[in-house]
């Protein structure tokens, strides 16, 4: 990160790092390397957050504060966006039968999570793994269903990850730039991702693009299990709820701007209480083989 010499800047730049490093304490000398600004001046300008409740210190670093947790949610709110996507949240938790549904957001060029819904057993994973970034994963951040949707939708970070290739994270990796290049064109194509134990063995997730009017990824809606290969079986099911999140988010905007011509929905959906319409219920293709691992 380039230090503009700017004491909002440099400040903006610590909050960004901090709330980055997906939950975990992040070191002074940490925050000194990811904001290039003096170290001296990291210290004075985190204390500083710290005493209006912006970043909490501890003895491994710096976290979040109360006041900057609260700012993000009510903000969140203000936005509509936890009452827009919680349904669609809630919908693909129980369609799993428990496993972990999440939806994250576009900033900078990468996907940040902005929601989620998981069980009681999913709790030492989210604050133990945190979301995967390319400065947690470098370019094998193209073996999430995520991490592929957002490079596959940026190509100045598709270019750089076919350039480089990336480092196998289990056995089950794709790293052959020719596959990687297929995956990548897929997912830009059709907005969907999957994967199956290329990241945890054990694991597999589903992710799908939401785009904004002008086709543009603004985030993606996904499912992560540890059940099987469930995440991949409902990718389908996925795919189809990111489809009626996006519609939902363009006439909730068109509202919001006073579209005259959607003045009739805008005025039946006041009262929108987030139900998400009902669904065929889903049926799970036949149980991937090992040798499928390979497959999207």
């Amino acid at each position: 990160m380039t230090d503009d010499h700017t004491v909002i800047g440099r400040a903006v730049a610590i909050l960004d790092a901090v709330t980055q490093a997906a939950g975990a304490p992040i070191s002074l000398a940490a925050l000194t390397r990811r904001t290039g600004v003096p170290k001296s001046t990291v210290r004075r300008i985190a204390d500083d957050l710290v005493a209006r409740q912006m970043l909490a210190s501890t003895p491994e670093g710096y976290l979040p504060g109360k006041r900057l947790i609260q700012q993000g949610m009510h903000a969140a709110l203000n936005l509509g966006l936890v009452a827009t996507v919680q349904p669609y949240l809630q919908e693909l938790h129980l369609r799993s039968r428990g496993e972990l549904a999440w939806f994250a957001t576009v900033h900078n060029g990468e996907l940040v999570i902005t929601g989620t819904v998981f069980g009681q057993e999913y709790g030492s994973v989210i604050t133990g793994s945190g979301w995967p970034t390319m400065s947690a994963l470098g370019t094998s951040l193209v073996l999430t269903a995520a991490g592929r949707l957002q490079i596959a939708h940026h190509p100045d970070q598709a270019e750089y990850v076919l350039g480089v290739g990336c480092r196998p994270l289990t056995r089950y990796s794709i790293t052959d730039r020719n596959r990687l290049r297929y995956l990548l064109n897929q997912a830009r194509d059709t907005g969907l991702a999957t994967e199956a134990e290329q990241v945890i063995e054990g694991w597999s997730c589903s992710a799908a693009v939401v785009r904004d009017a002008n086709g543009n990824m603004t985030g993606a809606l996904g499912l992560i299990g540890h059940n099987g290969d469930i995440a991949r079986r409902l990718a389908a099911h996925v795919h189809t709820l990111s489809k009626q999140l996006e519609d939902e988010s363009r006439t909730r905007q068109r509202c919001a701007s006073g579209d005259a011509t959607h003045e009739w929905w805008c005025s039946y959906t006041r009262g929108y209480t987030g139900t998400v319409p009902q669904i065929p219920k889903f049926q799970p293709r036949a149980e991937a083989t090992p040798a499928n691992h390979s497959s999207t």
